[in-house]
């Protein structure tokens, strides 16, 4: 048995023309309506100005600088730092209702970036610390200036912190528990830690560098 297939043979080119046909007007549309207008704002159908496409030509384009480094304390997003970068982690025996601070020394400007946690507490309500900053040291009889950045209960924190003036900042730190308990404290950015025995650290506490 045979087949005619002189009608599927003359199908495919008229369907392949048509195509053609249609991608070439649908081209010259869009070339004419859209791009025209928006890139060189060339608006023959007047389409661009009713749709608002040829005020894109007419922007003028924005140039990024580059951002030079800003004195600390500067309000550029980019800040040369004073003090040198470092990492430091430090353990922080509390025993039981015991309480201390454990600061650092900043400059204005200068950030850290900071994450602890409570080793052997079992309620969060037990625990009480408060994020702060003071000026210290001072001249004499000049009054302490003091900047509050979170105070709560709970066994474990992180964020970051730009110094808003020169000081010390960090936490107080209060077991309200009925044992001891150790906070793992690991900080990294701009800072000085301040020596065993300072105002920032008068119990002493060491940090193990890395």
């Amino acid at each position: 048995m045979t087949m005619d297939t002189s009608a599927s043979i003359n199908v495919a080119p008229r369907r392949l023309i048509a195509l053609t046909l249609g991608a070439a007007i649908v081209a010259t549309a869009i070339t004419f309506l859209f791009f025209l207008p928006a890139e060189y704002g060339y608006d023959p159908t007047g389409f661009g100005q009713l749709t608002g496409l040829n005020k894109i030509a007419a922007a003028e384009p924005v140039t990024v600088a580059a951002v030079a480094p800003a004195a600390a304390g500067g309000g550029s997003a980019a800040r040369a730092a004073v003090s040198a970068y470092r990492s430091d982690m430090i353990d922080i025996p509390l025993p039981p209702d015991g309480e201390l601070e454990y600061k650092v020394q900043m400059k204005p400007g200068d950030s850290l970036v900071y994450s602890w946690d409570v080793e052997g507490f079992e309620n969060p309500d037990w625990f009480y610390y408060d994020f702060h900053g003071e000026t210290w040291p001072r001249p004499e009889g000049e009054k302490a200036k003091i900047a509050e950045y979170e105070q709560k209960t709970g066994v474990k924190s992180s964020g970051s912190l730009i110094a808003p003036f020169e000081g010390v900042h960090g936490w107080y730190l209060q077991n309200q528990g009925g044992k001891p308990v150790t906070v793992h404290l690991k900080m990294s950015g701009f800072y000085t830690l301040v020596p065993p025995g300072e105002y920032g650290n008068l119990d002493g506490i060491q940090a193990g560098t890395k």
